[in-house]
């Protein structure tokens, strides 16, 4: 049997005003979704979101009996995002207006299909030796699985369906209880997976055939440096122009510098959170000592008072001199 996938276009606007559009269906009309609380059919509804109001929604039924025409079983597969494939999570779908993606009218659709897709599950662990794991190292995952998660902490198990092409990468260097490790190598099943020359090993693509795969990043103590990175937040600069008569744009700039002794490694995360809530993440590169770098996001805001948090190495993923400067905050007040 074919596997069927329907689905519809909608013309999209730009957005007016301080509300955003945003149109949800399902490919199957007798579907049963639940937006912000309340049941509706597939059929397509639009709703008017306040910027910086969320929209919830669910897909009920994760089976059909039939799709229109369509008299054979069908199954939930991901929510569309203008077209493209968002996510495989059927419970708990959130978009903020004013937020990415959500920054401009939308179209957001639960996507069934004809056939069940087989799953492979993948298990995720760190050792330093036979039998010797390292609980509690960070891995990352991409693309999100079936149930919206990604990266997370040693052991953990994520599912896809088969067939899916999926990225692995380890942290370089790893510090559980006062001990250094660094990376060596990922084994997949036992057997080493050596990427191109010119790739970065700690990050590896898989292909899930099986129906469980389990994947090592394999690391060795590491001889402490002499001297450490440390990185900080020199300067933070904040531009909040309006842009509409209800909306104003947040432009925040962090300057982010090394002021250690030894370069940082790896690629470290700036996180930008307006009161407690993440509104966008910049990559550094491996900086040197005495070097700098800008990180920047940008977000649509409303009238209110606001807390601008940044934080560098927000994932930890750097051993610093000193945990003690990552954040530097500021009060912003739209009127």
């Amino acid at each position: 049997m074919g596997i069927a996938l329907w689905s519809v276009s909608a013309l999209l606007t730009p957005a007016q005003g301080n509300t955003l559009q945003i149109e949800i269906s399902a490919t199957c009309e007798n579907a049963v979704l639940l937006i912000n609380g309340r049941i509706y059919s597939g059929r397509p509804v639009t709703l008017s979101v306040p910027i910086g109001e969320t929209v919830t929604l669910q897909a009920v039924t994760r089976q059909l009996d039939n799709c229109g025409v369509q008299q054979t079983l069908h199954y939930f597969d991901r929510w569309d995002f203008n077209g493209e494939p968002y996510s495989k999570a059927p419970q708990q779908l959130r978009l903020r207006a004013g937020q990415i993606p959500f920054t401009s009218n939308a179209r957001v659709q639960a996507v069934y299909r004809s056939q069940r897709a087989d799953l492979c599950d993948v298990a995720i662990d760190a050792q330093e030796g036979p039998e010797q794991y390292l609980h509690g190292t960070f891995v990352e995952v991409r693309p999100l699985d079936i149930l919206g998660d990604g990266a997370g902490v040693t052991p953990f198990v994520r599912s896809f369906d088969t067939l899916t092409d999926i990225f692995l990468q380890a942290s370089p260097q790893v510090s559980l209880e006062n001990i250094h490790y660094r990376f060596v190598r990922w084994e997949v099943e036992g057997a080493q997976v050596l990427p191109p020359p010119s790739a970065d090993p700690t990050l590896i693509e898989l292909r899930c055939r099986a129906s469980r795969v389990l994947a090592h990043a394999i690391y060795a103590i590491a001889t402490a440096p002499s001297g450490c990175p440390d990185l900080t937040i020199r300067q933070l600069y904040v531009d909040v122009p309006q842009i509409s008569p209800y909306a104003w744009l947040l432009s925040a700039r962090a300057h982010v510098e090394n002021i250690g002794t030894v370069t940082v490694p790896i690629s470290s995360a700036t996180a930008f959170s307006l009161n407690g809530q993440l509104i966008g993440e910049a990559r550094t590169s491996p900086l040197a000592p005495g070097a700098g770098e800008q990180a920047s996001t940008t977000y649509l805001l409303t009238a209110g008072s606001y807390i601008l948090t940044v934080m560098v190495d927000s994932k930890q993923q750097v051993s610093e001199c000193n945990e003690e400067n990552n954040i530097r905050e500021t009060i912003i007040t739209v009127p």
